[in-house]
């Protein structure tokens, strides 16, 4: 016999998913009571048994929120970007008697996330990578699962209802370091990107491109598999080849930074007076790492706090108080560009 679920019940009583999701969890507002009953029929007919929902909610302190990362690399934690943002979130939710369930998926796994099949969660967060339109059928898969969500670093929907898009100025604080470059009146930019898609990287692009374009100065886009340093030399090597010795070589993130940085050095290069490097994330401001990247530092951490506590406001009173929520990145002085 197959279990039932919220769709089971949402399909007998020809509602969505969503409706049903909101009922069980005893959050009325915006649904008609004739349709409130007719759920509530259905669920008591089929003897449905929502998993950590309707009115325990609003009484048990011990949830479970789930975190899907799109990830194609098997050691996406090592990221330090995603382990801040998971630590701020698993903190935050902690402190709140909630437990964090992380899950790190393939793009080409997504739709078989046992996030999606199983009602283990009350709420989920997503952070997806991948192609454009790859990400807007994960967020309309996990809509339709009828689950609140926070989503990190993703450009923000309007559509999709039940929702809180959680940003950094990516593209800001990308234009406030393409303006540092060019006061180098640089020539020839290489811009390093990895070949694996996210927002947060497009928004940084866009904004040095911006800069760039309006300054005049030539720049070229080179993707590589950034968790591979053999992939990233090789593309520079390429680019090294075909457009001569740049200017100014910008990393969308500071691991792409720090190894094109070495690669030159040992080249015998001169950083920075012969070439300018700057990363993006400004992870290492400790200096643990040398030198110290120009950069932009991300509040990574306070964006996954962020998100938690939109989140379980959303969970107390029944609606998010904001469909969007972008918070402030830093310029970080280093000594690889001027």
């Amino acid at each position: 016999m197959k279990p039932i679920t919220l769709r089971t019940v949402a399909e007998q009583a020809k509602v969505s998913i969503a409706t049903v999701s909101k009922v069980v969890n005893g959050i009325n507002k915006g649904i008609s009571p004739e349709t409130v009953e007719r759920v509530q029929h259905v669920i008591q007919q089929l003897n449905y048994r929502p998993n950590r929902t309707g009115r325990q909610l609003r009484t048990q302190r011990n949830y479970i929120v789930g975190m899907a990362i799109v990830d194609d690399s098997p050691t996406f934690l090592t990221d330090p970007y995603i382990t801040q943002l998971v630590a701020g979130l698993s903190n935050f939710l902690g402190t709140h008697n909630y437990g964090l369930l992380l899950h790190g998926i393939a793009p080409e796994n997504f739709e078989q996330s046992f996030l999606l099949k199983e009602s283990v969660v009350v709420a989920l967060c997503l952070m997806l990578s991948g192609p454009n339109t790859s990400r807007r059928r994960f967020l309309d898969l996990v809509h339709a699962s009828g689950h609140p969500m926070v989503v990190f670093q993703e450009k923000p929907r309007k559509s999709l209802t039940d929702c809180c898009f959680v940003n950094q100025d990516d593209q800001g604080g990308a234009e406030t370091l393409a303006l540092k470059i060019v006061s180098r009146n640089p020539q020839r930019a290489f811009i390093l990107v990895p070949e694996l898609q996210w927002h947060a990287i497009e928004a940084r692009v866009k904004g040095l491109c911006r800069i760039l374009d309006k300054y005049k100065c030539n720049y070229h886009i080179i993707s590589s598999d950034e968790n591979q340093r053999q992939s990233i030399l090789d593309a520079l090597d390429v680019a090294l080849a075909a457009h001569g010795i740049p200017d100014v070589i910008i990393g969308t993130n500071d691991r792409l930074a720090y190894i094109a940085y070495r690669h030159l050095v040992d080249a015998g290069h001169r950083v920075p007076e012969d070439i300018g490097i700057t990363g993006f994330n400004a992870f290492d401001t400790n200096g643990a790492q040398s030198p110290v990247l120009e950069s932009v530092q991300s509040p990574a951490y306070a964006l996954g706090e962020a998100g938690g506590k939109a989140l379980l406001a959303r969970l107390e009173n029944g609606n998010f108080e904001s469909s969007s929520l972008i918070l402030p990145v830093s310029p970080v002085r280093g000594t690889t560009l001027n």
